[in-house]
């Protein structure tokens, strides 16, 4: 056993992986940047080392202590002999719906908007408020976007699926799924639909 795994197991914290059946693992964890000129980068970017064998990966929840993280990248570190991650601490919980036509036992049509995964209702993610700095910085984002945020790829997500948030409806207006494995960066804009 190598000394990062008994440091793990000694003086890690406690983690729990978010997945059907969570594992809970020791992680040793710490903010990635102290030199960015946000504030909420600062407090949101972090870097860690957790068991190889939990076999961990892009856009999975940790959960350490009472914060979620969302997992952007995950390598493995030859030093160690663990794996290394970045992750972004979330600071938001959304819920993410989709418009549904159905029929009822009287061939009515039904439309409305329904949650996509009733088991997984309130969603952890990390988000960012779009600012005319960002704006410069990123030439990518739409006119009209409010928000960015870095959700896991497995929800599915899709163009002008529904993000209710704060009591309020955004349109998902562009999903960026190339950056990272596990991740999507979605760009949401101020949903008028009924």
């Amino acid at each position: 056993m190598s000394y990062t795994s008994n440091f793990l197991k000694s003086k890690g914290q406690d983690c729990i992986i978010n997945r059907l059946v969570p594992v809970n693992t020791k992680v040793s964890i710490k903010k990635s940047t102290n030199s960015s000129q946000s504030l909420g980068a600062r407090e949101a970017l972090w870097e860690g080392l957790i068991p190889a064998e939990n076999a961990l990966k892009s856009g999975e929840i940790l959960t350490i202590k009472n914060n979620k993280y969302i997992v952007q990248t995950v390598e493995y570190d030859l030093e160690s002999k663990e794996n290394m991650f970045y992750c972004a601490k979330c600071n938001m919980t959304v819920q993410h719906k989709r418009y549904v036509e159905t029929v009822d036992d009287d061939y009515n049509v039904i439309q409305e908007w329904q949650d996509v995964d009733l088991s997984n209702v309130n969603i952890p993610c990390y988000g960012e408020v779009v600012t005319y700095r960002l704006l410069q910085e990123n030439p990518g984002l739409l006119e009209g976007t409010k928000y960015t945020f870095q959700i896991p790829k497995s929800l599915g997500v899709e163009l002008l699926d529904r993000f209710v948030f704060e009591e309020k409806n955004y349109e998902v207006v562009s999903i960026d799924e190339i950056g990272l494995e596990g991740v999507c960066l979605i760009q949401l804009a101020a949903d008028t639909r009924a």
